[in-house]
């Protein structure tokens, strides 16, 4: 990911912003010991086995993610946060309130949880539901 991140540096326009997330196909194989199938009961999202790269203004970072991107874990920034003062502050901030509201499922979760985490987390989406 930080090779990734010096080719963006180098050439920024390298990607248009909104094809930045799917630029990269990368995902957890069928084959790793930490794969699981997914819980396909109420309509549970899929587990975050992809990765993908974030932008918010100018800062990048990376987050796991479902297949469509549609629920992502936390973001592993590979920028330093930009300065209030900076004139590209408040468009880092509408960018990233935008990318946190696929974050919520995962809340937490830097990287993909466990099978027994992802099962918790269904059965506490479920009792919601029921709620």
């Amino acid at each position: 990911m930080h090779t990734i991140h010096l080719l963006l540096q180098r050439i920024p326009t390298l990607f248009e912003k909104d094809r930045l997330p799917r630029a990269f196909g990368w995902s957890l194989s069928k084959q790793s010991p930490d794969w699981y199938a997914r819980d396909c009961r109420n309509g549970n999202p899929t587990p975050p086995f992809r990765l993908q790269v974030i932008q918010a203004g100018k800062r990048r970072g990376w987050s796991w993610c479902t297949f469509y991107g549609d629920h992502l874990c936390e973001i592993n920034w590979l920028d330093p946060e930009p300065s209030r003062e900076s004139s590209d502050y408040e468009t880092y901030v509408e960018d990233l309130q935008r990318i946190e509201q696929h974050i919520s499922f995962y809340r937490g979760f830097h990287e993909p949880p466990t099978e027994m985490e992802y099962r918790r987390l269904c059965d506490g989406l479920k009792q919601r539901q029921r709620d």
